[in-house]
């Protein structure tokens, strides 16, 4: 694996496009098909220089980091900030003590809870599902040390008291939370699917399809009890990147492959384009 040194040039879309046409032409452009990236304005540009000089490079969005934007635009909903500093700082405790951390250990073994807890990425946004699920695979052992006051979570009193069995703040935080990991949750395990190295274009426009599908149903069946200004919310921030990913794509390869995919033939569905 070889990397390019550039710590003291500006990474300037041209910059990106002479260090990508460099390595092109020496393995030989010809076998090259598509060059993927995220949407910065230098990346972009980037790419589509790569596009005009070799007419054949398909641009192939990110589909990954479109949907992690995702997860950041619907964890920047003024109504989630709140259960996401709980989850963040409750986690950070355990990390920084080992004594915490010992005894959480041991109650998820009593309580043959396998998995513990995930800390949160700080680019990777799609790993706050992760981080929540895993606190909410925990909660019983936490609750259990924080009411006995085997432990005390000094971060801030309020995040302690939200793990103290018999309280209201208990059973709202557990709401909360529900409510957050039940939005983020299609999201989250479309973004570990695409990871795949077994995933193709077709699946990029089947799962985004998927994510779009399960929020419609949590917001129309009203499966979270959310606020209607919260659920537009959601709903407006979904429909912006999937108008970026699919729609407003440099080209519909991800929706040809979805068509031309054998799969696709055999579905019980008829797609109207």
């Amino acid at each position: 694996m070889e990397g390019d040194e550039s710590s003291e040039a500006s990474h300037t879309g041209a910059k990106i496009h002479e260090v990508l046409r460099k390595v092109m032409l020496r393995v030989g452009a010809e076998h090259f098909s598509g060059v993927a990236s995220d949407n910065t304005g230098n990346t972009t540009l980037a790419r589509s220089l790569l596009q005009e000089e070799f007419s054949w490079i398909i641009i192939l969005p990110d589909s990954c980091h479109r949907m992690s934007s995702l997860c950041k635009d619907i964890g920047s909903i003024e109504f989630f900030r709140p259960v996401i500093k709980k989850i963040c700082r409750t986690i950070k405790y355990f990390k920084n003590s080992n004594i915490a951390s010992a005894h959480l250990r041991r109650r998820c073994k009593d309580l043959q809870i396998k998995r513990g807890l995930v800390s949160v990425g700080k680019t990777r946004f799609g790993t706050i599902y992760h981080s929540g699920e895993s606190l909410r695979r925990c909660l019983k052992p936490i609750q259990q040390l924080c009411t006995e006051k085997v432990i005390n979570i000094p971060v801030c009193c309020e995040v302690n008291n939200y793990f103290i069995e018999g309280r209201f703040t208990t059973d709202k935080f557990e709401v909360e939370l529900r409510q957050l990991l039940t939005v983020l949750a299609p999201i989250a395990k479309a973004i570990t699917c695409l990871e795949s190295t077994h995933s193709t274009v077709s699946d990029v426009y089947l799962f985004w399809l998927a994510v779009t599908a399960t929020i419609h149903q949590i917001i129309t069946e009203d499966i979270t009890g959310l606020p209607t200004e919260v659920t537009e919310k959601i709903r407006r921030a979904v429909n912006y990147r999937f108008d970026q990913m699919v729609n407003d794509a440099p080209c519909d390869v991800y929706l040809t492959g979805f068509l031309l995919d054998p799969r696709t033939f055999s579905a019980d569905v008829i797609l109207i384009v």
